[in-house]
């Protein structure tokens, strides 16, 4: 009889060579991974409290931070061998259940579920992972097999993997930190580069951005310089390889209609989020207000993502959606109400949405008080809809009338800013800072709301 071969799919045990010390940053989930691993090491301590052993972790974030490499870290610094499944085996059982026969046998080892929120075509349909029938799996290892799962989000992944002794920690992965992104910075730097290159204002700029997105700035920074006949790379062409990133390539001239007066306006639209942004929300940093127009909008302010809100306020959120109503008002205060135009859709879109979540969801409407609707539309569609009506345009017709005033009241300011933008095209948060000078604001809200 022929002695059977084995399958090229047969699953093998590794040994990682990758260290706590190369994954680049995200200092805290280091830290939470070395005392899990602690606790594997130490399983008397968990005899003190009568508990099991831990079976398994998620790490769950953006793609391309590291979510992987944080994985095999965890297997080095705990000395373990590992398998890892990943791509189209995710949705293959028997192949699964294979691999957890291989790592009990080696016990103790780890599993690495690559991606498991992953979708796949299975029978013309697109359909998730077997999530129950992992769950199985897992329950079925009676060795000390720990799982590591990886994962975009938390919701992506069915509740039955993270109970009790299935993946029993789960640690988000937050997009990369100043430590990773001055890393990455200091990596391209290491290219033919101008010495004067600010490299914290990159590292400010980049906030917000995956590894990914870093090593392709990377090299399409160094391809510009190519292109252009030159011979470092510079400050500008980094915040333009930034920003075709983030916001798109530039849009061709020829390809704008009336060019020149589609530019004025715009200035004005981006000056008025700028100043009553900056005076408004003080605690959300500007990076640079911009007229160039790109592919994925027509100008633009950008802000560091970092300062991004969580925890927002009624004030704040009120301010916010005056912020959003402000490049319309303060166009139609320049031009005319009759030249209102279809260039602040997204603003409308967004004030809309913040205005409905502070009266239905947040609680925060003087009249209809405490409530959040969401929790009880399953029983009454139509609960409370005439009121909330009303509520809603008081709110909306409130927010414009105060717009107004402010765009009134800091009129000079955002002219200012706007003249500067249509003869520079840019203005960095320094500039926007000696514009805006010592002005303050009040930031109460209407009483009526």
């Amino acid at each position: 009889m022929q002695e059977k071969k084995p399958s090229k799919d047969t699953p093998k045990l590794q040994k990682s060579k990758i260290s706590f010390e190369d994954v680049v940053g995200h200092t805290p989930i280091k830290e939470r991974l070395k005392s899990i691993i602690e606790i594997l090491q130490n399983p008397k301590k968990l005899e003190t409290f009568d508990i099991p052993a831990p079976k398994g972790l998620l790490l769950y974030g953006p793609v391309s931070i590291g979510k992987r490499m944080l994985a095999k870290a965890f297997a080095y610094e705990s000395d373990l061998s590992y398998i890892e499944i990943s791509g189209s085996k995710l949705f293959d059982l028997e192949h699964i259940k294979q691999v957890y026969e291989t790592a009990a046998k080696n016990a103790p080892s780890i599993v690495i579920l690559e991606d498991i929120d992953i979708k796949g075509l299975m029978q013309g349909a697109i359909t998730n992972v077997s999530f129950s029938d992992i769950s199985k799996v897992l329950e079925s290892v009676e060795k000390m097999v720990f799982t590591i799962a990886t994962a975009e989000t938390l919701e992506g992944v069915d509740p039955v993997l993270t109970a009790p002794q299935k993946l029993d920690f789960l640690l988000e992965v937050s997009k990369l930190d100043r430590d990773a992104r001055k890393f990455f910075i200091e990596k391209i730097l290491q290219k033919p580069h101008d010495p004067k290159i600010d490299t914290e204002r990159i590292v400010r700029y980049i906030t917000g951005m995956s590894a990914m997105d870093l090593e392709r700035l990377g090299r399409m920074a160094a391809l510009s310089v190519i292109e252009q006949g030159g011979d470092v790379i510079t400050e500008d062409i980094l915040i333009e390889q930034i920003n075709i990133i983030k916001y798109g390539h530039k849009v061709e001239t020829k390809m704008v209609k009336n060019l020149e007066e589609e530019m004025r306006m715009t200035a004005y639209h981006e000056a008025a989020h700028a100043i009553l942004s900056a005076l408004l929300l003080p605690n959300i940093k500007i990076e640079q207000v911009t007229i160039s127009r790109r592919s994925k909008m027509l100008g633009f302010v950008s802000y560091n993502a970092e300062d991004e809100m969580t925890n927002i306020t009624k004030e704040e959120l009120f301010n916010d959606v005056c912020v959003l109503f402000s490049g319309r008002m303060a166009k139609m205060k320049k031009a005319g109400e009759s030249k209102m135009d279809s260039g602040a859709i997204e603003d409308l879109a967004q004030a809309s949405i913040n205005v409905y979540a502070a009266i239905t969801s947040l609680g925060m409407d003087k009249e209809l008080g405490f409530i959040n609707i969401e929790s009880i539309a399953l029983m009454d569609n139509y609960f409370l809809s005439q009121q909330i009506e009303k509520r809603f345009l008081l709110w909306m017709s409130v927010a414009q009338e105060h717009t107004k005033k402010l765009v009134d009241k800091h009129w000079k300011l955002i002219d200012k800013l706007a003249k500067k933008l249509i003869e520079e095209e840019i203005v960095e948060s320094s500039e926007l800072e000696k514009i805006i000078g010592k002005t303050k604001v009040s930031n109460e809200i209407p009483e009526s709301l």
